[in-house]
């Protein structure tokens, strides 16, 4: 598949276009020659842009505000949700039964070739440009956010939640496959599973599936 409309996209034309073919090869696809090199690069790059960013934009707040802005605006729902405007999973390389995965079991690889692809731009370009086409992809979260907001995740504003109500604070059972975690939580007899490319994360989506529930029961 040409890659022409993809980059269109991206908003950004490769000169050497091997390097954006390779960040869009899963390892299901081939397990020596795959993204997750440049995974590991691109997700240093991200969380560095966007850490200048804050740095630099709201010069009065401490590190911990900081942190947990950064973590708002680079969290998995954020990555899978970009990929899925940029239609990642036209382009990606996955085996069969990957592909056959239901798209919930594909955020991890969506996240993942996200990372994959600003990586592959910084090795094709430069600093700046790597930083304007992250700023750029990541505008409507940054031009948004603000220090008068609560950035905490799902997993702790669940314990708060039942903290508040007297109940004990839940407990997740996790656990790890070949590309993924999968958390579990059972809140009021109701088990909410979710996955996620970290343990972390897997249960932040667990907790944050949870909290939809028990929101939904106050409406």
């Amino acid at each position: 598949m040409s890659l022409n409309k993809f980059q269109k996209k991206l908003g950004y034309s490769f000169n050497n276009i091997n390097l954006l073919e390779l960040a869009l090869v899963h390892k299901s696809s081939n397990n020596k020659i795959n993204n997750e090199r440049l995974e590991f690069l691109g997700d240093s790059i991200l969380n560095t842009i966007i850490s200048e960013y804050l740095f630099n934009n709201f010069p009065n707040e401490k590190e911990g505000l900081l942190t947990r802005m950064r973590s708002y605006i680079v969290c998995g729902e954020t990555l899978t949700k970009k990929a899925q405007y940029l239609d990642v999973l036209n382009y990606i390389k996955l085996s069969k039964g990957t592909a056959n995965l239901s798209n919930e079991r594909k955020q991890s690889i969506l996240e993942g070739a996200l990372e994959s692809i600003i990586g592959a731009v910084f090795l094709d370009s430069s600093w700046q440009k790597v930083q304007s086409f992250t700023l750029n992809l990541f505008n409507n979260e940054l031009s948004s956010i603000g220090s008068n907001q609560e950035f905490r995740d799902s997993k702790t504003e669940l314990q708060e939640l039942l903290q508040s109500k007297n109940n004990k604070t839940p407990l997740y059972s996790t656990k790890e496959f070949h590309s993924y975690f999968e958390s579990t939580v059972i809140i009021e007899n109701n088990e909410f599973s979710a996955h996620g490319r970290s343990k972390r994360q897997a249960e932040t989506n667990a907790a944050k599936e949870a909290l939809n529930y028990l929101k939904s029961k106050n409406d």
